[in-house]
């Protein structure tokens, strides 16, 4: 049959599902189900194309699409969006977007495809923010004229995403300019993050960095619940993957996890609790200390003599003072015990004497609650590049009014 998408495009149906012709191919639409772990619902479903032979076999999206001119790609990529369309009018999820994925080569046809898409629409009584146009970073060639193209689909209503945001062409730069609507993370950085706590800590700041540029986060092929944790950890709003849901045909049913959100929620609960025990535990003997050192009972007239009594506790990494305005009025006093590699690599900022820290947590906190002990989260120490939490306290000490600072080595 012809492979035009114009008003004569015949559609037929395929095992239940409508389906278009391309060549001898039929092309159908599975839909991968985008939850939202506020709502604890779909909120979106992503047309992914299944291409399938005469002879049943179907070929991927990757080969159906690879290899193709650039006609050939946008004719094609405009099909896939009309059958995308179709099944998903036949769904017609409630408060749900669709998300299409679009090859940049056909956004530049920007008159002859937003127009095509503005027909389908009014056809199906759509508005325009129904559809999120999905586009690969990596495929971006020509971004200053893919920016103003996506301006142009932006004020037209339509959503915009970026997907495999973490990949080799990411950068923030990009986000900035064009200023998507979502941003899809690499799902590498999920793998990641589910079994390395360091690259844990890492999504939560890309999350924080994307939210500040005014960005939904949405973490895709999530597939163990190590990763569904990790994205909930890392206060992602939209999430997507096998763990969730499978995609699915118009012809089938979704078929989320029975009992998915009780279970995501009370697993949630419990590695959160573990977490703050566990951190509980560690700084138990180091907080209760200090504080006997710097402000209780056993009280030190001298920092030395809290830096000796901190340094029979393993962990403790060093001490410090502070004047009232952030500045440091010593040297640190460093464990004699406790090796750390990072330190000579790092000796160039290691003489600490003067420079002010008046911008740190542990210093305002301490100024803001004098006479009560300040505790960190854990943090990245430009000193000697470790990750630590920092003890600290104003306190009456040496004949004056000071902020005694302890760093413990935090490890998870």
């Amino acid at each position: 049959m012809a492979t035009t998408t114009d008003d004569t495009q015949q559609l037929g149906f395929f095992r239940g599902n409508r389906c278009g012709y391309y060549g001898d191919l039929r092309i159908i639409s599975a839909f991968q189900p985008i939850y939202s772990l506020a709502h604890r619902r779909i909120v979106g479903l992503e047309g992914l194309a299944r291409a399938i032979t005469p002879d049943d076999q179907i070929i991927p999206p990757a080969i159906l699409f690879g290899a193709r001119e650039e006609n050939t790609v946008v004719e094609l990529d405009k099909l896939c969006q009309l059958i995308h369309l179709e099944n998903f009018y036949a769904v017609d999820p409630p408060n749900a977007w669709l998300f299409l994925n679009v090859d940049p080569r056909t956004l530049s046809r920007k008159n002859t495809f937003s127009a095509y898409l503005s027909r389908l629409l009014q056809e199906k009584n759509y508005n325009a923010n129904r559809i999120v146009i999905e586009i690969l970073e990596s495929t971006i060639d020509d971004e200053l004229q893919l920016e103003a193209q996506i301006q142009e689909y932006k004020d037209m209503g339509f959503l915009i995403a970026i997907d495999d945001f973490g990949a080799g062409h990411s950068n923030f730069e990009r986000i900035w300019r064009i200023q998507p609507d979502i941003v899809k993370l690499d799902r590498g950085m999920l793998q990641k993050a589910g079994i390395d706590p360091s690259v844990k800590d890492l999504l939560k700041g890309v999350t924080s960095m994307l939210h500040n540029c005014q960005c939904i986060v949405l973490a895709e092929g999530i597939e163990t619940e190590n990763e569904a944790m990790a994205a909930m950890d890392a206060q992602v709003d939209l999430v997507q993957g096998f763990y969730f849901a499978h995609p699915f045909l118009l012809s089938e049913s979704v078929a989320t996890r029975r009992g998915l959100w009780k279970s995501l929620y009370n697993s949630f609960d419990e590695l959160t609790l573990r977490s703050s025990e566990n951190e509980r535990q560690l700084l138990s003997p180091y907080s209760h200390r200090f504080s006997a050192l710097t402000i209780g009972a056993q009280k030190k007239n001298q920092v030395t003599d809290v830096a000796d009594g901190m340094f029979k506790l393993e962990r403790t990494i060093r001490l410090y003072q502070l004047a009232l305005d952030g500045s440091q009025c010593h040297s640190n006093l460093d464990s004699p015990t406790i090796q750390l590699p990072t330190r000579n690599r790092l000796r160039v900022l290691a003489d600490t004497q003067g420079a002010s820290w008046k911008r740190r947590d542990y210093f305002v906190n301490a100024v803001q609650n004098p006479g009560s002990m300040q505790v960190t989260q854990p943090y990245f120490s430009i000193s000697d590049g470790t990750l630590c939490i920092t003890l600290s306290v104003m306190t009456r000490i040496e004949g004056g009014d000071y902020i005694i600072c302890c760093d413990i080595l935090f490890e998870r």
